[in-house]
């Protein structure tokens, strides 16, 4: 896990996952189920007002989209019967 730096809200620059995930063209439950499977490292951590955030930086985006790209599914490819 990253490292948790506390900022005040008015300092934090990035984006929160939900953003993130509009800007990739994924759901936010898609975008945190490529992190908890590794598939994503984990962006940098911020604590405001007491909650801890993850903040996006326009890499982190740019490797999601990268990673939707390889991730999306191809036509099926069907099997000959001999």
């Amino acid at each position: 896990m990253g490292r948790i730096v506390s900022i005040p809200i008015t300092k934090m620059s990035g984006y929160s996952t939900a953003q993130a995930a509009r800007l990739t063209g994924v759901s936010k439950n898609t975008l945190l189920r490529w992190l908890y499977a590794g598939h994503l490292p984990e962006p940098h951590r911020t604590r405001v007002g007491g909650i801890v955030w993850r903040v996006w930086s326009q890499e982190d985006i740019e490797r999601a989209r990268r990673l939707k790209v390889k991730m999306r599914p191809g036509p099926k490819s069907k099997k000959k019967k001999t």
